[in-house]
């Protein structure tokens, strides 16, 4: 399978040259921070990572890059279990019931799908101003109501204000 041997390419490149495998990856300006707080200075947060990355390098990049030992269960990998974000915000609202629920995302594309999932309705959905979009997606996204375009600084008041991320 090509996830397995990308993975394992991954893996061997770390193992050589840590150094070498972090340098072209890259925080976000002003991400670090607020999720640094919320994850280690606010335990009642319950801050979770729902990715396309393999968790083990979600987990790299956060504790080698951005120096936050973020649990691996709390990092939520499509690409590992094959399931849709959709059902792994299904899976985070059963786990933690009752909760004002906040979704941050990079791509459109993934916030139209919660969008069309009526049980997850009531998700507040954002999307960042940077990673994977462009500027008529920020546009297409401001048109849709469920959706809000933030910025890092919307970005680090959320990571203070609500307790899944």
């Amino acid at each position: 399978m090509l996830v397995d041997l990308f993975g394992s390419t991954r893996d061997e490149w770390i193992k050589s040259d840590i150094q070498g495998w972090l340098a072209p990856n890259r925080m976000y300006d002003g991400v670090v921070a607020p999720v640094r707080e919320a994850f280690l200075e606010d335990a009642s947060q319950e801050v979770y990572i729902v990715t396309t990355k393999q968790q083990r390098f979600t987990i790299q990049l956060l504790n080698d890059m951005a120096g936050i030992p973020f649990p691996p269960e709390r990092v939520m990998s499509q690409t590992e279990s094959g399931r849709p974000k959709t059902e792994r915000l299904l899976e985070l609202e059963s786990l933690h019931p009752g909760r004002d629920y906040v979704f941050v995302e990079d791509k459109l594309s993934t916030l139209e799908k919660v969008c069309q999932a009526p049980e997850l309705d009531h998700w507040k959905l954002y999307l960042v101003d940077w990673g994977y979009n462009q500027q008529h997606e920020r546009e297409r996204a401001a048109a849709n109501p469920r959706i809000k375009v933030i910025g890092v600084t919307e970005f680090a008041k959320l990571c203070q204000s609500h307790t899944l991320v």
